[in-house]
């Protein structure tokens, strides 16, 4: 009996060390440098109105014949339609980049707050190719989404070009009597209207 027990208790102190040993193990770890070339660069995207004469924008009617628009002196009703154009100046760089673009009214505009939310309401912009484009920048057939790939058309810089922005701004009434009276003999001066280019 007391070699039994001995046994016994030689064998559990065994497994008494053994399992000490494996709470306090630690793994092994390692580590190397990644080496050059690894490291990565963003692109960019940046838009400013083209200088002199093509960069003016020019007004026409949209809804009515003959077009020519007079910012000073046409005046516009509910229901009324006006184009606006403008070639801006786009610099970009990117493998897989794509935007659109629109004219921001609010809240920069300034005039009669229920019209400027009549005028907001009813704009879109289409962007389309102004002048010669460099390889790599292509805009869909909708005119709504502008594709730059200079990294894949291997350019090793940002790629500048011209895009003519077209802005249709509409007064949307919804029917007789929905338009407030306050809106008649308002000014609202788009001049403070921005051009929003959105990657995509």
């Amino acid at each position: 009996m007391r070699k039994t027990t001995k046994g016994a208790i030689a064998v559990g102190a065994g497994v008494a060390l053994l399992l000490g040993g494996a709470g306090t193990m630690a793994a092994w770890r390692v580590s190397a440098g990644v080496g050059q070339g690894t490291s990565v660069t963003s692109g960019k995207l940046d838009v400013v109105a083209k200088t002199g004469a093509t960069g003016l924008p020019v007004w026409s009617w949209t809804n009515a014949s003959p077009t020519t628009f007079d910012v000073v002196n046409s005046r516009i009703v509910p229901g009324d339609s006006v184009t606006r154009t403008q070639v801006f100046t786009v610099t970009a760089r990117g493998d897989h980049l794509t935007f659109t673009g629109a004219l921001d009214l609010a809240p920069t505009v300034t005039g009669d707050p229920t019209l400027v939310a009549k005028l907001t309401s009813g704009t879109t912009t289409t962007l389309s190719q102004s002048g010669t484009w460099p390889t790599g920048v292509s805009v869909n057939g909708a005119g709504t989404l502008i594709t730059v790939t200079s990294g894949t058309a291997g350019g090793a810089a940002d790629l500048t070009f011209d895009v003519k922005v077209t802005s249709v701004v509409n007064w949307v009434s919804v029917g007789v009597g929905t338009d407030a009276a306050n809106t008649m003999n308002q000014t609202v001066n788009l001049a403070a209207a921005n051009l929003v280019l959105t990657q995509s």
